[in-house]
């Protein structure tokens, strides 16, 4: 667990001009515009080019509010026609400013690059904001979030899923296809399995035909979820027991997956949750070595493998921890050269707790708080907070790795029932808080959980295969949206969150959180990019608290998200000028 008390507060970066300053910044009329190349993300896409979505990174830009509309400006990307901006070229790891991912999935493309001979672009004159606007919304695309000088990369691995081992019919002996196709379309990176807390119970046996209700791991359970992974088209991570398994269980299952079957399994997560307490471990020294013994026993049979952990919790189980102890410092220090990807978990709320509220029943409000004095993950800006903690953690013990967050879910459940993780307002939670940690590029992003038996409300899809909300954010990213994550700020975060990111196509990608049950006017000046049309693809529902919602007035379901949905084309001279519906996300692609 990390200390807590010892993180510095990294508040959203704001810098403040006025209308007319901004107006005289952005009232070049042609400028020289090469998009800088980034990475292929998806396998959907808004037009029928089918480009891949690229992440961008955004600091936020305040401008003053007019009347009651939203302003968004877009900076960066493009000069005057006398000079242009050269597309960084060096690939730092996650986290860093980059022009590709530093650890494609399997699936993933290379760059497209801008060409020497592409000609110049022109440039739209920018906009005033149109009258009534609510929020003004800044992207600069030539520069990373929270003062990065170049955008960030992700990849894939930002849209991880952990598979639930307890409904193994979904995928054995045969995979739904409903489910398999609703997998693919996210185009997830990694999948996890077995998923959480289970992974502890587990021993690898040789013999038998499959687990089916004890707790044993057979090679037909293996095989099984690794067939999953083969027609999702991804990569696995595989749980180990460190609670009552053995470094040489650990090793001869290693054995059986690269050497034997040759699946080429890369990740594998040591333990999960050690702070928890129910006896799995008794302090952060002997978790550390209980790693090095497993990772050691591991890499003798395969030296290339990539060792997850510690894998701590850092959700709202307040009454399930051992205090407030710091766990990820003494960790990192006695391990750190064993691990490449340093794990921890993400959930903001538990509806089975008195924390954050005084009472166990929690609200949409709460999802959408910037901060909570009584527990300090519940507010959306503790990605500003602790990815930085992680990341100087890193830089100190562990320079090589990755930070990854191995669960991240609106309520860990199962207390939490059919709740709040299935109402609209989960999905615009996952659009935003998604967005926030991608700026800070982690290595890998993994979902809790991508469907669960009918007892568990935190799902993305439910028993039947029905899409939730939350999944229709994760479509709208994956499908949708650029991988390289530029600077964005908004000047009235409680109400429309942004995060914006660079295709690989060119096109600049614009997420829209309307948090707020009231329609809001945005305005976007786009600045640093050359746009010649955009379009939209829109989620909403007729109720934060309800479970109902579509994308531009089509069901999200198996076949339209493998098919894709239909953008709404904006028009030429309301390009920069949208209104939000209330409670609603919307993705714009603007093309040059």
């Amino acid at each position: 667990m990390l200390p807590f008390t010892s993180f510095l507060f990294h508040p959203r970066r704001r810098s403040t001009v006025d209308a007319e300053g901004a107006a005289r910044a952005l009232g070049h009329t042609r400028c020289s515009c090469r998009h800088p190349s980034v990475s292929m993300m998806s396998s959907a896409a808004l037009d029928s080019d089918d480009p891949s979505p690229a992440p961008s990174s955004h600091p936020r830009l305040r401008v003053a509010r007019l009347g009651a509309v939203v302003v968004l400006a877009l900076a960066g990307g493009c000069s005057s026609s006398s000079g242009e901006v050269a597309s960084p070229s060096a690939s730092p790891p996650p986290g860093e400013p980059s022009v590709e991912p530093t650890d494609p999935g399997p699936s993933t493309q290379g760059p497209a690059r801008a060409q020497e001979n592409d000609p110049p672009k022109n440039c739209a004159p920018a906009s005033n904001p149109a009258d009534g606007t609510d929020v003004t919304v800044t992207v600069r695309t030539n520069v990373g979030p929270h003062g990065a000088s170049a955008p960030v990369s992700t990849d894939r691995r930002l849209y991880g899923m952990n598979i639930a081992d307890w409904v193994p019919e979904d995928y054995s002996p045969n995979i739904g296809p409903a489910y398999l196709a609703l997998l693919r379309a996210l185009n997830p990176g990694v999948l996890r399995w077995p998923a959480g807390h289970r992974s502890q119970e587990y021993r690898w046996s040789r013999g038998g035909d499959g687990q089916r209700g004890n707790w044993t791991l057979y090679p037909a359970d293996v095989d099984a979820f690794m067939g999953l992974v083969h027609a999702a088209g991804t990569e696995p991570l595989i749980g180990i027991n460190v609670k009552t398994g053995t470094p040489a269980a650990a090793q001869d299952l290693v054995r059986y997956l690269n050497i034997e079957k040759g699946y080429g399994v890369r990740y594998f997560q040591i333990g999960n949750e050690p702070d928890l307490v129910d006896g799995i471990t008794p302090s952060p020294e002997v978790y550390a070595d209980e790693l090095i013994a497993f990772t050691d026993a591991m890499r003798a049979v395969d030296p290339s493998i990539r060792v997850i952990g510690p894998e701590l919790l850092t959700g709202a189980h307040v009454g399930g921890m051992q205090g407030t102890r710091d766990w990820m410092t003494p960790i990192l220090g006695r391990a750190g050269d064993r691990i490449d990807g340093i794990s921890w978990h993400y959930y903001p709320l538990d509806s089975g707790q008195p924390s954050p509220t005084s009472g166990a029943t929690l609200t949409e409000a709460h999802l959408f708080q910037e901060s909570a004095d009584d527990w300090r993950p519940a507010g959306l800006a503790f990605a500003d907070e602790v990815m930085p903690a992680l990341a100087s953690l890193r830089n100190k013990y562990a320079p090589h790795a990755e930070i990854w967050i191995t669960e991240l879910g609106e309520d860990p459940g199962p207390a939490a029932g059919l709740g709040l993780s299935d109402t609209l307002a989960a999905g615009l939670w996952v659009g935003d808080v998604l967005g926030r940690y991608a700026e800070y590029g982690p290595g890998a992003v993994f979902r809790w959980i991508f469907k669960s038996g009918p007892e568990h409300g935190y799902s993305l899809l439910d028993p039947n295969d029905r899409p939730k909300a939350a999944y229709g954010a994760y479509w709208l990213y994956a499908a949708h949206f650029g991988d390289r994550f530029v600077d964005s700020e908004s000047s009235a975060l409680t109400q429309v969150a942004v995060h914006a990111a660079l295709r690989s196509d060119g096109a600049v990608t614009v997420a829209l959180v309307n948090k707020s049950i009231e329609s809001r006017k945005v305005h976007l000046a786009l600045d640093g990019a050359c746009v010649s049309s955009a379009s939209q693809l829109t989620l909403s529902g007729p109720s934060l608290s309800g479970g109902s919602f579509d994308v531009n007035g089509r069901s999200l379901t198996a076949d339209t998200a493998s098919a894709g949905i239909e953008p709404a084309s904006v028009s030429s001279d309301v390009l920069f000028d949208t209104e939000l519906p209330p409670s609603s996300m919307r993705v714009l692609v603007y093309r040059p």
